[in-house]
């Protein structure tokens, strides 16, 4: 049976999706289609020749092809741009697509209203982006390398920090999360990465997965860093988190980290094509729940990376089974607010016989 044709109409640059399925970014609205007869790109005539040199859709159109300005003149913005929607279809002999579940409401109900039946239907191409491409896993790689590079300027920063007044000093002055954060940035500029909302959080600020933190680091506590780049011409992101204290952390602590590294090492093992991500998680809420943790576990074991930090496959409760090249996160966490959190974060490509892990720092709690 021929899949019905699929309609995407948004701007790329936040819209992973079209990206993918064009090779074109924009941050204004273009349109896709691609039907059994092709893919068709329409594109504004300002980003034609743009478009043109940069995406691999052979077939551009512009939205002047079908009289925009005329019908802006008329019928208003929004009306106008639903109008060439409906001219390229019907010129395409198209009476029935399939959008994604995000499509916009205003454009579906006046598509419906010209006579087009819309399906939304959950996205083909998020399907495909979960299974990467060697040169994909190239471009992860990299900002792997990247990330790590940060990661390590942010270790080095808390195991130079001196201790004292119950706080971690730097040159003299304390030592803070915006401080170690800034240091991250400016490492992943200067490789050629963007990051947002990167995690530093010490103490019980650490207790919410979540949380980036502010403010003093304080010895003897854990310091969560998670740290998610994105590279600014390939747009691909890598992930990793590690967690450290400087001083003497209670047992307490202690025994978190070391229950974590143990459930990670466990999960990282169970790896493999063919192994669904429910049961990699449950493998580590069984660890947990043999230590006695199961309930400061929060959130699921981890996600594909790819265009966005967090898309397909889940790691996690309904989670799929994995295929041999989706690149994905293991990365248990315990969240004790009397005291604080500890997670652990790898990236891995599933192979047929197990993963090939991308995260090479060491994993050292006191540091």
């Amino acid at each position: 049976m021929t899949p019905k044709p699929f309609l995407l109409i948004d701007e790329s640059a936040h819209n992973q999706d079209l990206y993918y399925a064009t090779g074109f970014l924009a941050s204004d609205r273009f349109l896709y289609l691609k039907s059994a007869t092709g893919e068709i790109l329409v594109v504004s005539q300002m980003e034609l020749g743009r478009a043109r040199k940069e995406s691999r859709i052979r077939d551009i159109r512009t939205t002047d092809d079908y009289d925009v300005i005329g019908k802006l003149k008329q019928y208003g913005r929004d009306q106008a741009y639903g109008m060439v929607v409906s001219d390229l279809l019907h010129d395409c002999g198209i009476t029935a697509v399939d959008v994604p579940y995000d499509f916009p409401i205003f454009l579906a109900d006046g598509l419906r209203s010209r006579g087009f039946e819309i399906t939304p239907i959950p996205s083909p191409i998020r399907r495909l982006r979960s299974v990467k491409t060697t040169k994909e896993i190239e471009f992860i790689r990299k900002a792997q390398r990247c990330c790590e590079n940060a990661m390590q300027s942010a270790i080095d920063l808390i195991r130079g920090a001196e201790i004292g007044g119950g706080a971690l000093t730097s040159s003299g002055e304390p030592l803070t999360s915006e401080r170690v954060r800034a240091a991250i940035t400016h490492t992943l500029t200067d490789c050629g990465c963007e990051s947002h909302e990167t995690i530093v959080a010490c103490g019980k600020d650490a207790a919410n997965p979540h949380d980036i933190g502010s403010g003093a680091l304080r010895p003897d506590e854990s310091i969560i860093i998670d740290i998610f780049p994105r590279l600014s011409r390939e747009r691909y992101f890598a992930d990793m988190t590690r967690t450290v204290t400087r001083g003497s952390p209670a047992q307490e602590l202690v025994e978190m980290y070391d229950a974590v590294l143990d459930a990670q090492s466990a999960a990282l093992d169970v790896v493999r094509a063919g192994v669904s991500g429910s049961e990699v998680h449950d493998v580590v809420c069984d660890r947990f729940e043999d230590a006695g943790y199961r309930d400061l576990f929060i959130h699921s074991t981890g996600h594909g990376v790819g265009l966005d930090v967090h898309e397909d496959p889940s790691v996690g409760v309904g989670g799929p089974v994995l295929k041999a090249g989706n690149v994905i996160t293991v990365e248990p966490g315990l969240y004790d607010p009397a005291i604080g959190g500890v997670r652990l974060e790898d990236m891995v490509v599933v192979t047929a016989t197990g993963c090939e892990n991308l995260t090479t720092i060491a994993k050292r709690f006191v540091v």
